[in-house]
């Protein structure tokens, strides 16, 4: 018998899937259940494990190749004596062919992946060489029995960047981006293209906010075992504005405001491999120590490149933070097909007004992104004042 192997849809949003790398070769026998190949997502890199056991009869899409889901890239039979049974399109419905390599192309295929084989390196570490267009054959691991491991890797990554800083002025040189670079490039330029964006932008004072930070860390740190930073706040208050405006915590698609009850709020997170924006389930049912540790876990698992796919859907709303990096403001992008997204800048010490006296306190920027179709001026202002009060009065933020 012979059983088609398709572009399985791994996620809510997922239209299409690329081929990273087949672990199987055609006529190599396959256990059900055992992983067939590794696709990437518009979210992250995911192993795909055969529905049935058999023989890799024909690959019908290479490594790189993007193909939409449910179509087939694959076929698995009984033995390789079985005959690929001819496709009828449906009534309506194009045939999609897809293009096979030539003999040499496949043959240097395999020889690139006997290569590759032979070169003793961890599955991250393979994992990241390729997103970032690093041979490994060209680097020395320094892991156990001289393996490659992530960090030789990232050494590479770096060496790479100053080799290209060091060009010789006026000379061109072209720079591929990798698979996320190419994802995240194509989703802002739909985003700008297709959302109206507008912009509101406001000041926090975050003194009180340093108050409590410091009082929670004095006192619960230990006992917690988790260390809360200015993020959590801002997440926090976000949440609980977000809970109180849902058409702020929507969705907008074909033509319809898609509200949730869940605040699940995505945090943008800057890596060596690329953005990615895990997401907070919930936030709003969370106390600041359990945004505290889910937000701690989360970033680990993005810098160790970890993420699932489940750490990574069901965003309803997104933070971007780039205080850390001492940027005192900015303006980010809304990422579909969230309605809004707020940027939020160093907390910084500026002379203000206080009750009519000139008083130095901690604040921060902030600036919310906002989609016209669904959110207006209004709106927007409302949200952003509701978040303000929790960071300005952030005791209730622990109710």
């Amino acid at each position: 018998m012979i059983r088609k192997v398709v572009m399985p849809k791994l996620g809510e949003t997922m239209e299409e899937g690329e081929i990273i790398k087949w672990l199987k070769e055609e006529g190599e026998k396959v256990e059900k259940g055992e992983p067939l190949l590794e696709i990437a997502t518009d979210k992250a890199n995911m192993e795909v494990e055969a529905t049935s056991s058999g023989y890799i009869k024909k690959i019908l899409a290479r490594e790189g190749e993007k193909i939409p889901v449910t179509k087939i890239i694959a076929y698995i039979a009984d033995s390789m004596e079985e005959e690929i049974p001819e496709e009828v399109p449906a009534e309506g419905e194009e045939e999609t062919r897809v293009e096979v390599p030539l003999k040499e192309e496949r043959k240097k295929v395999v020889e690139e992946k006997v290569e590759e084989k032979m070169v003793k390196a961890s599955p991250l570490a393979k994992k990241l060489a390729r997103e970032r267009g690093i041979d490994l054959a060209k680097i020395r691991g320094t892991g156990p029995g001289g393996r490659i491991v992530k960090e030789d890797v990232l050494k590479a990554v770096e060496e790479k960047s100053v080799s290209e800083a060091e060009q010789v002025p006026g000379e061109e040189k072209e720079i591929t981006l990798s698979r996320v670079e190419r994802i995240i490039a194509e989703r802002m330029q739909k985003s700008k293209r297709e959302i109206p964006h507008f912009y509101l932008t406001g000041e926090v004072d975050f003194s009180e906010v340093v108050k409590l930070r410091q009082d929670l860390l004095e006192e619960f740190e230990e006992e917690k075992k988790v260390h809360i930073s200015y993020t959590d706040f801002l997440i926090k208050a976000c949440a609980r504005a977000l809970s109180k405006f849902p058409r702020i915590n929507s969705h907008y698609k074909d033509g319809k405001v898609i509200s949730f009850s869940s605040v699940n709020l995505g945090l943008a997170i800057a890596r060596e491999q690329g953005l990615v924006v895990p997401v907070i389930k919930n936030a709003d049912r969370k106390d600041l120590f359990e945004i505290a540790r889910e937000r701690q876990s989360l970033v680990k698992k993005a810098m160790d490149d970890t993420l699932s796919l489940e750490d990574m859907e069901g965003g309803t709303f997104t933070l971007s933070n780039l205080g850390m990096m001492q940027v005192k403001n900015f303006i980010a992008v809304v990422n579909p097909p969230q309605v809004c997204i707020l940027a939020t800048g160093q907390v910084r010490e500026k002379v203000i007004s206080v009750e009519g006296e000139i008083a130095i306190a901690p604040v921060m920027e902030m600036t919310l992104s906002c989609d016209h179709r669904v959110v207006d001026g209004y709106l927007g202002s409302k949200f952003l004042q509701e978040v303000k009060k929790g960071l300005e009065k952030p005791a209730i933020l622990l109710v």
